[in-house]
């Protein structure tokens, strides 16, 4: 006689130690909330009874209707926000597809098998039921359908545990949808910014350009009327030439943001009317005047990250189920008939089912190990959540410092532009009475066109800075797109390196 069997105390004794084991409550790690600043120390903050700031699509706050334009183009066409979607998507699925685990299955099967008998006596046909000595028949065809139906209880939450997973990882996926547009509408915006920064430089350039060709000119005719030596007229052929070497460079600059832009909006080529466009840095508005510190907590990564934590405890949670017994009930039902011979009414119907239960025991050091590992997870999760939350802290404070700093830089390169403006008119003035020479005149002009390439350049660096301060305080977007349909036809895909032969 078995053991199990004369012993049904022992036998039942491991299923009763984890079902006690199971009725014990899993330690939980504690989230500590990350730190947050109580004032910004570059800007102000939002005190207690203010209004929140609304800063979705912040970008339309820009004095130039191209901004909007671009952005909107590319949030519609750009690849990564189209993978993004499709992440989403796929997520959502899988999630439902965990989610009908907590409910009975069944599978159908049906099938039919056909036997002929090619010698020896008619007996031996008999396994489909018929009796013994049927004539000369020598063909048989057995029908069977059925299905087969499984339901696991569950007694300790494995199924509810894998679907908050899935569910957490559906959410962490609409996350990285809001920060891919997010990302991509701040790219968008710096690009277009620098483009504007570098078509502005080209300006100054081409006009320092037409001012040493002009004093080119001036200089040889002072010196046929003997006004001017040899040295003159080649100091201001030397700086004319320098001035037209400076221009193939900013060209390489347009050219390149706007190829970047078109990059970003999902277009192969750029677009020759933005290129040649000779619109300075647009101006636009900061974001307010207090920036309230919770709404870092906004932030896709940040919002990510807390979801992420969500999903490494459910996980937990599953490999701590999977420590106790599983109770599965299951059941068939067959019809079983012989489509050649024997009528359909004498067809038999069989039903089969009952409880069955697993126990995880030479396993179960295993499964402790991925119970330990997927602790260590969560707690990975955690320190990473304050990670990113004092990431997003510094980002801030360096994009607060910027704008601070470069605003003020902007206010006195203003400045210094309209002095070294008035000085170079003054110079000029002197220069063509004979007060001053060549050299004194091509001095107040250098200093005029540096100060305006300084100018230019700490602008387009002020606005970058204030796209930054958008950027890390997670402003985006105000709304995710409608997911593609998961039957529609995928976007036709051109081939790359083919030619028409005909």
């Amino acid at each position: 006689m078995p053991f199990f069997l004369a012993r049904p105390g022992i036998a039942l004794l491991p299923l009763a130690l984890l079902a006690m084991t199971g009725c014990t409550l899993r330690e939980r790690s504690v989230v500590t909330p990350a730190p947050l600043p109580h004032a910004w120390t570059y800007g102000p903050t939002a005190r207690p009874g203010m209004p929140s700031v609304n800063l979705s699509d912040w970008w339309r706050r820009y004095r130039d209707p191209q901004v909007s334009r671009l952005v909107d183009q590319a949030l519609a066409a750009n690849p990564s926000v189209e993978e993004a979607l499709y992440r989403v998507q796929a997520a959502r699925a899988l999630a439902r597809a965990d989610s009908a685990l907590r409910y009975p299955q069944g599978t159908p099967r049906a099938g039919v098998e056909i036997t002929s008998r090619l010698a020896g006596p008619a007996g031996g046909l008999n396994e489909a039921g018929e009796a013994a000595g049927q004539g000369e028949r020598r063909v048989v065809g057995i029908a069977q359908a059925g299905m087969d139906a499984s339901w696991e209880i569950d007694l300790f939450g494995r199924l509810g545990a894998q679907v908050r997973a899935s569910e957490s990882n559906a959410e962490a996926r609409v996350e990285d949808l809001e920060a891919a547009r997010t990302t991509l509408a701040a790219d968008v915006v710096r690009t277009y910014v620098e483009l504007r920064g570098a078509q502005r430089r080209r300006a100054v350039v081409a006009t320092e350009i037409e001012a040493r060709r002009q004093l080119a000119e001036l200089v040889r005719s002072q010196q046929a009327a003997g006004l001017a030596g040899e040295f003159d007229v080649q100091r201001a052929a030397s700086t004319f030439e320098a001035a037209r070497a400076r221009l193939p460079v900013v060209d390489a600059e347009v050219a390149l943001a706007a190829q970047r832009l078109a990059t970003l909006t999902g277009q192969a080529a750029s677009n020759a009317a933005l290129r040649q466009s000779a619109g300075g840095v647009p101006s636009f508005a900061s974001p307010g005047p207090t920036l309230p510190a919770d709404m870092l907590r906004l932030r896709p990564d940040v919002r990510r990250s807390e979801i992420t934590i969500l999903q490494r405890a459910a996980l937990a949670d599953v490999a701590h189920a999977d420590l106790f017994p599983r109770l599965t009930l299951g059941g068939t039902i067959e019809l079983r008939a012989n489509v050649l011979a024997t009528p359909i009414a004498g067809t038999p119907v069989t039903l089969t089912g009952g409880p069955g239960i697993s126990i995880p025991l030479f396993d179960w050091g295993q499964r402790r190990a991925v119970l330990d590992a997927r602790e260590a997870e969560l707690k990975e999760s955690i320190a990473a959540y304050r990670r990113v939350v004092l990431d997003a802290v510094g980002e801030v404070e360096g994009a607060l410092a910027q704008v601070q700093q470069q605003g003020r830089r902007v206010v006195r390169l203003r400045t210094a532009v309209n002095a070294a403006r008035r000085a170079f008119d003054t110079a000029q003035r002197l220069y063509r009475a004979g007060e001053i020479n060549l050299t004194e005149r091509l001095q107040a002009e250098a200093d005029l066109r540096q100060a305006e390439l300084e100018f230019a350049a700490a602008s387009e660096t002020h606005a970058v800075a204030l796209v930054t301060l958008y950027r890390a305080l997670g402003a985006g977007p105000s709304r995710l797109p409608a997911l593609p349909s998961p039957n529609a036809a995928p976007p036709p895909v051109t081939s790359l390196g083919t030619h028409d032969q005909s």
